[in-house]
């Protein structure tokens, strides 16, 4: 299963019959393993779209676009060919054919992203590619968890399931540096407070939590049970969908 996009990617929205599972929070909030997990148990594909923008970010320092320069950034947008591998158990991201996934965890593209992704160029070639990836997905796979910090405000907002996924600043800060192998969790919760403050103040779809979106606090909880929380949800929203297809 992947996603592949390059200038004028298509949309086609998020119609179709299967379902659409979206967790949207915070960097270290758990919904990388948490998405990963329920798709895996639904059977479902798997959408980073946070992975989407850390490539753009890799391939604009890799060719020496200045990410601090929106201009410069929104002129290049349209030129890597970013694509994603859909399976949860191996999900995959290429940039130009080079396989990025360990690349676009570095400091340096951390440091960048939020810049970068404030772009509204980037964010509307992105969120195209997020939305005809959804709209395959219901197609071919029966359905799909897609992860970000706009899913279910912007990129699906008619999910069937919505959940805001959050944690402990302390959490978040152990998570994230056991993900980037640094022993510093100071500088991580530092940083994350960073991203947090960027990611909530841009103009172009800020991270917020939709009132229908169920939030869901993860720092007491293991990763087993977060996952089964979420696909009890989608159990019942499946259920749900059923009985009111039965009775028209």
């Amino acid at each position: 299963m992947s996603a592949q996009g390059n200038a004028g990617a298509g949309a086609e929205g998020a119609a179709g019959p299967g379902m659409v599972i979206a967790i949207d929070g915070p960097s270290g909030s758990g919904k990388s393993s948490t998405s990963k997990g329920v798709a895996a148990a639904r059977g479902f594909a798997y959408l980073d779209t946070g992975a989407m923008y850390r490539a753009m970010t890799w391939w604009m320092m890799h060719h020496q676009v200045d990410v601090g320069d929106a201009e410069a950034v929104a002129t290049a947008a349209s030129r890597p060919v970013i694509t994603m591998g859909t399976d949860p158990s191996a999900p995959t991201v290429q940039v130009d054919g080079t396989d990025v996934a360990q690349a676009i965890r570095t400091q340096e593209v951390t440091s960048g992203v939020s810049a970068v992704s404030a772009v509204p160029a980037v964010r509307e070639r992105l969120v195209a590619m997020q939305r005809d990836t959804i709209a395959r997905a219901r197609r071919e796979s029966g359905g799909i968890v897609v992860e970000g910090r706009d899913i279910t405000t912007v990129v699906a907002p008619d999910a069937a399931v919505k959940i805001y996924l959050t944690a402990s600043a302390e959490a978040r800060a152990a998570r994230r540096s056991k993900e980037v192998r640094t022993d510093d969790v100071e500088a991580t919760k530092r940083a994350l407070a960073l991203r947090d403050r960027l990611d909530s103040s841009r103009e172009d779809s800020p991270l917020t939590q939709t009132e229908d979106a169920l939030e869901l606090e993860t720092s007491g909880l293991g990763l087993q049970e977060v996952i089964d929380i979420v696909v009890g949800l989608a159990d019942e929203a499946a259920d749900g969908a059923q009985a009111q297809a039965a009775a028209q």
